[in-house]
């Protein structure tokens, strides 16, 4: 049975290799690796329809891939996947820089969530490399998404997963150092709902709180 003190490779999904990227982040236990918190957050939560992109902002677009992705590659070292994706109001144009996996693994006639910074006219928009995922997976879109600082070999998305992994395998480990009547007075949660919502708020109510709690536990153990 896990423990606080649990070294993170043995967390579920992360293993031998990626423990060690995380290490270089100074996450070496399933406390540690709870206790990386969130440097700042995306608002992913609003999708928008393509013709509703404004040029420089980020934001969700849905649209299904309209034809096979094309690789290409520019000089040595740089390639390039196009593709066409579309919904019922506009055309996107998307561009990934050295991600060729992409040509494969994203399917015409499949809708897929782009979150990105919007680019081009009125009538002609896109993207590059944007943040994309099938439709309805809500992992990196369709959220609040936590931004946390990242090293080679952690993506936001791994470290998403190991966190929710770790929050999984010892939340009800956790030890309120709080007495009940001293978070009653002050009306702040519990520190395992702290933990998870600071990382994976539903909205700004729900951070707001886990901000309130952890900032109030530090000054309180402080003093």
């Amino acid at each position: 049975m896990a423990d606080l003190g649990t070294g993170v490779r043995y967390v579920k999904g992360v293993g031998e290799q990626k423990a060690k990227a995380l290490e270089k982040l100074g996450i070496h236990t399933l406390q540690d690796l709870i206790s990386y918190f969130p440097r700042a957050y995306d608002d992913r939560r609003e999708v928008v329809k393509i013709k509703d992109l404004r040029d420089g902002e980020s934001a969700c677009v849905e649209a299904m891939v309209a034809a096979e992705p094309t690789l290409g590659r520019v000089r040595r070292g740089l390639e390039l996947v196009k593709l066409r994706a579309v919904d019922e109001s506009g055309t996107l144009d998307v561009t990934f820089f050295n991600q060729a996996y992409r040509k494969t693994s994203l399917r015409p006639g499949e809708t897929y969530t782009f979150y990105g910074r919007a680019e081009g006219t009125l009538l002609r928009k896109a993207m590059t490399n944007p943040v994309v995922e099938q439709e309805g997976r809500r992992e990196l879109t369709g959220r609040i998404v936590p931004i946390s600082p990242l090293t080679a070999g952690v993506t936001q998305l791994t470290l998403l997963r190991a966190v929710a992994q770790g929050l999984a395998a010892c939340r009800d480990l956790l030890a309120d150092p709080l007495p009940d009547e001293v978070r009653r007075r002050h009306g702040l949660c519990h520190i395992g709902y702290a933990y998870e919502k600071i990382h994976f708020p539903g909205d700004e109510r729900e951070l707001a709180d886990a901000r309130r709690r952890l900032v109030f536990e530090e000054l309180f153990l402080l003093a």
